[in-house]
């Protein structure tokens, strides 16, 4: 399939495209027909209830183990990448005086969770100071010392879009027996990953971003060293052995991250989720990535020649799909609270960040014509 033919059927799978410029991918996603066709199937097959837990969930891992290129038996799904990291915080055998490296530009998701450790467990929070909502793996590594137990950091930060070098990270942190803690929700999906290759130890993310799907359902997965060392705080019981022998209330944990399940399943989200990743893997994440690069180069490009001040690194090997920048040549032209409103009002989704910075996330299913759009809006606003 040539590179315009599988272009345009990823993108005739958002029919919202019809009703918006989408560009938003960063935010919530776009609900795609494969996702809606997961979501009826759903509800055909509830009026009796005649869905499979097992097989409906074996499926579904397989897919978000191949979306990380890792393994289902190390893989479980979590209802969002909050409690994805609060699986591993409420499971790690935590000591006073423990510590855990986390940046001052993290989403909330990935750092109020690590700073409760302060009052709660006495942990040693170090807190890297960011410039422009961007860090260098050097300031990780001045921060960590013979204490450190856990780095924690997002793949792709959620407002400059820098993509952080998770190998090289990964790489220090197993040198220095230190888990690394990954947020991967603005990368996945958006960029072909490998966690073996990578060296993370825990990766959380929900499904309502790059991945395509909806809220309230993500995956995470664990490496053979976490999942000997984090163990779940409280037994489910759909995390033991045998889920429906019910009579049975001495089993052991499920032998896998399935230990980690507490109860009944999303399956209304799985299903719709797993439908998302089907449609990704489809058409390669070699093949979305280079797309979601070049249209972020695009967007880049675009407000520069306008002068902009743009947060996102240019080197594309230094981000994803994120492209965020103030929207004024100037000091004193442009309201960027203003400017969003007027491209809400022209049905052109993206997002206003940090409330002075406009963020355009392009998935593969956008195009140039998208963004021509949104700067059109821009360029009559200021």
């Amino acid at each position: 399939m040539s590179e315009q033919a599988w272009y345009e059927q990823f993108r005739a799978m958002f029919t919202g495209l019809n009703r918006c410029v989408f560009l938003n991918s960063a935010g919530v996603a776009m609900v795609s027909e494969p996702v809606r066709e997961a979501v009826t199937q759903w509800a055909d097959l509830g009026q009796c209830v005649t869905y499979d837990y097992n097989a409906i969930i074996a499926g579904a891992k397989k897919n978000a183990a191949a979306i990380v290129s890792g393994t289902p038996e190390q893989m479980f799904f979590s209802r969002n990448t909050t409690h994805g990291i609060q699986t591993f915080i409420l499971g790690y055998p935590w000591q006073k005086g423990d510590g855990v490296v986390i940046a001052d530009c993290e989403f909330p998701a990935n750092r109020l969770p690590w700073l409760s450790l302060r009052d709660k467990k006495g942990v040693d929070v170090k807190v890297v100071k960011s410039q422009k909502y961007k860090v260098t793996l050097d300031d990780y590594y001045d921060k960590c010392d013979k204490h450190t137990k856990v780095i924690a950091i997002s793949w792709v930060q959620y407002l400059s879009g820098q993509k952080a070098a998770i190998s090289e990270l990964g790489k220090f942190c197993r040198e220095n027996n230190i888990l690394l803690v990954v947020d991967g929700i603005q990368g996945i999906g958006a960029a072909a990953m490998d966690v073996k290759a990578m060296q993370i130890d825990w990766l959380s993310a929900d499904g309502h971003k790059w991945m395509c799907g909806p809220e309230g359902v993500g995956l995470v997965w664990a490496s053979e060293r976490a999942l000997q060392i984090v163990q779940p705080a409280c037994k489910g019981w759909f995390g033991v052995k045998n889920p429906f022998d019910f009579e049975n209330f001495d089993q052991d944990y499920a032998p896998n991250a399935d230990k980690y399940l507490d109860g009944s399943p999303m399956v209304l989200g799985i299903m719709a989720f797993n439908a998302a990743l089907n449609m990704l893997l489809s058409f390669g994440m070699e093949a979305i990535e280079k797309r979601v690069l070049e249209l972020s180069s695009y967007t880049i490009n675009e407000a520069e020649k306008r002068g902009f001040e743009v947060l996102t690194p240019s080197n594309p090997q230094q981000r994803a799909g994120i492209a965020t920048f103030k929207p004024s040549s100037k000091p004193s032209s442009g309201d960027p609270a203003l400017i969003m409103k007027n491209l809400l009002d022209n049905n052109i989704v993206c997002s206003l960040r940090g409330g002075q910075y406009l963020r355009i996330s392009a998935h593969a299913f956008n195009n140039h014509e998208d963004i021509d759009r949104a700067f059109y809006v821009i360029d009559k606003s200021i």
